[in-house]
């Protein structure tokens, strides 16, 4: 009987170190996971954006899940896409931000070649969202 609780406990030890590995891990574009699939989430603006601003180019802006009243829940993941005029297949650059517990986190991405590495985040972007503060922090509005 010891033996199989032993093997039953190493087995969900193993199975736990996995799952928390695997969550840790960005996809292959370098991405988060947390933001696979979002080309499927709701669009929070109805045409492109073109206008110039700290983002500039293309920019498309997708959330994971709706507003509760004026203000995401937490777990929401907001994500835009910038690409430049012209340009097929992936942008060139993505902008996430995160709620977790109650607190967005913002990181920028850029690609180079088929992969994103971090371009920027933390302070430099709070400094610009800070003036969509009523919004949730979240300029589109939908």
């Amino acid at each position: 009987m010891r033996s199989k609780v032993a093997i039953l406990v190493v087995a969900l030890g193993v199975a736990g170190a996995v799952s928390v590995l695997a969550a840790a891990q960005p996809a292959a574009n370098g991405l988060p996971k947390y933001t696979n699939g979002y080309a499927k989430w709701k669009k929070l603006n109805r045409k492109p954006i073109t206008t110039p601003g700290a983002h500039t180019g293309i920019k498309n802006v997708y959330a994971s899940k709706p507003k509760k009243g004026k203000k995401y829940p937490n777990g929401t993941v907001v994500l835009k896409t910038i690409a430049q005029p012209g340009q097929k297949g992936l942008p060139f650059q993505v902008a996430v931000m995160r709620k977790v517990k109650g607190v967005w986190r913002w990181v920028e991405y850029e690609r180079s070649g088929s992969r994103y590495t971090v371009f920027a985040k933390g302070q430099v972007c709070v400094s610009c969202h800070m003036q969509a503060k009523a919004n949730d922090w979240v300029f589109t509005k939908r």
